[in-house]
């Protein structure tokens, strides 16, 4: 959105919304990740009662610190000189004047802000923390200044878990402090408008205006709710799916005169899942731009190799380390929003990181059982896609060796199926050899399960931890019967 606020209403209805540009800003990095010496002493949302007149510019002049953990930032494109950061009572707008912000603050990184001589102030209605200035002698908010950065903003630890609200648009509010705004929100049973499914989410012309595309309940409904995306957006020329679903965005608002706009801002498009039928019953078929669950494709399986022919693609995030080698090589794992997991044969090598947000087109992959564990086997000469975006945090799902022998023993097709799923096992003994090459055991209190590494992994010769540790991996079934547990680099044993 627009970095410069002016105070007079005539300004600000004609200022656009989401004016972007290319200049690019260095900024002092944060201390790294870890503990700081530091404690909030306000919540956000009473931090947020500090401003209560529309347009007025609140200077704060006392020893105010809020803390959050950054829900969204500018890595996709999508967002512009800005941070959000959420804590449990609500969450607020960092106007940062910089580039590049989630480098240094990614998802899921708490931060701490020295609220002491920033201003809040809001723009049409959306609240916002920055930087009072002054513009042709008129009070104005900018971001942050660059080279200020450290005075008011300080990096803690890193892989802080980001939880989306699920909330109904009804709930949503419009008030100067409502709860909700700039908040990261899930909403559940909405789609595209029907006259908006033939578009893509941005502008991709010459101009990369923001747009809008409205959603609602579908069957005629009409709920003044609207996605808005960026023209530099990476997935701004990414078709609009045609289902029914799910949305995960930062919720804003935009009032103009007496009319209030509730906003949806994606963060990537990892964020959308509108891959059930519309209202009305009526299935559309799956396209690039709509996507189908990673359980759904597991679920096709039913014993036989078969050919993905209908258009479908999935979306998720990169749990496998190409780097360490603890995978076969050509091959990565992909885990999505519904829990379940699985590994794409693409050949080549691969130059995902783990964290990375991708969107997969798996129109002809071939879905098949190797070595007894489910695969997508990418076509011959498929071209991976980049990510959409980078530092996602998957949490793993806390088990029993127990639990997990249970999840491997179902159908590869069945719901609760845990192969290949993130899992960390808590207080368990490592047995066997000297160093982790090969099957080692790996025990707990409920049971045992292999631990293999595989000859070809960075770590396979360093010597096998002694004493109870928590493990961090994923399983399978290796040839069907034997139940195998992977790590996948060193930093995976605490």
């Amino acid at each position: 959105m627009n970095q410069i606020k002016q105070l007079f209403s005539a300004v600000i209805m004609i200022a656009a919304i989401g004016t972007f540009s290319a200049c690019k800003k260095t900024f002092d990095a944060p201390p790294g990740p870890g503990d700081v010496n530091l404690v909030a002493n306000t919540s956000i949302q009473s931090l947020k009662t500090y401003h209560t007149i529309p347009g007025v510019f609140d200077l704060i002049t006392e020893d105010v610190i809020i803390s959050g953990i950054v829900v969204a930032n500018d890595e996709s494109g999508n967002i512009y000189k800005q941070l959000y950061i959420q804590d449990t009572t609500g969450a607020i707008q960092l106007m940062v004047d910089a580039y590049s912000l989630y480098a240094s603050y990614p998802v899921g990184r708490r931060v701490y802000v020295k609220c002491k001589g920033l201003t809040l102030s809001d723009y049409n209605g959306n609240l916002e923390l920055g930087y009072k200035a002054v513009i042709d002698g008129l009070p104005s908010m900018q971001g942050i200044p660059g080279g200020l950065v450290s005075n008011y903003l300080i990096g803690g630890s890193l892989n802080n878990l980001v939880q989306p609200i699920t909330v109904t648009v009804s709930q949503l509010g419009t008030a100067l402090n409502d709860k909700y705004i700039n908040s990261l929100i899930n909403i559940v049973g909405y789609e595209f408008a029907s006259t908006d499914t033939s578009k893509t989410y941005g502008d991709t012309s010459a101009y990369k205006n923001t747009v809008n595309r409205y959603i609602n309940l579908g069957c005629g409904s009409n709920i003044n709710t609207v996605v808005r995306t960026s023209g530099y957006a990476s997935f701004a020329g990414t078709h609009l799916p045609k289902g029914n679903g799910s949305i995960t965005a930062v919720y804003t608002i935009y009032k103009s005169g007496n009319t209030a706009t509730k906003q949806l801002i994606l963060r990537d498009l990892s964020d959308v899942r509108l891959d059930s039928p519309r209202c009305g019953g009526n299935p559309t078929p799956p396209n690039p731009g709509g996507r189908v669950t990673i359980a759904s494709v597991r679920a096709l399986y039913t014993g036989s190799n078969i050919k993905l022919t209908s258009s479908a693609s999935i979306a998720g995030v990169v749990t496998s380390d190409a780097v360490n080698k603890n995978i076969s090589a050509g091959s990565f794992i992909i885990q999505d929003a519904s829990g379940a997991a699985v590994t794409v044969y693409a050949g080549g090598t691969i130059t995902y990181n783990i964290g990375d947000s991708i969107v997969l087109d798996i129109t002809n992959d071939s879905l098949l059982s190797y070595r007894g564990s489910l695969e997508l086997k990418t076509p011959f000469g498929f071209t991976l896609p980049a990510p959409s975006a980078t530092g996602r945090v998957v949490t793993p799902l806390v088990r029993t060796i127990a639990e997990l022998n249970t999840g491997l023993g179902l159908a590869l097709n069945a719901p609760g199926n845990l192969e290949l799923v993130l899992v960390k096992l808590s207080n368990a003994t490592a047995s066997g050899n000297a160093t982790f090459s090969g099957n080692n055991t790996l025990t707990d209190a409920s049971g045992t399960i292999t631990l293999y590494t595989s000859a070809t992994a960075l770590f396979s010769g360093a010597s096998l931890p002694t004493g109870s540790r928590n493990w961090t991996g994923q399983a399978k079934n290796y040839n069907g019967t034997t139940k195998e547990f992977l790590l996948r680099n060193p930093a995976d044993v605490q």
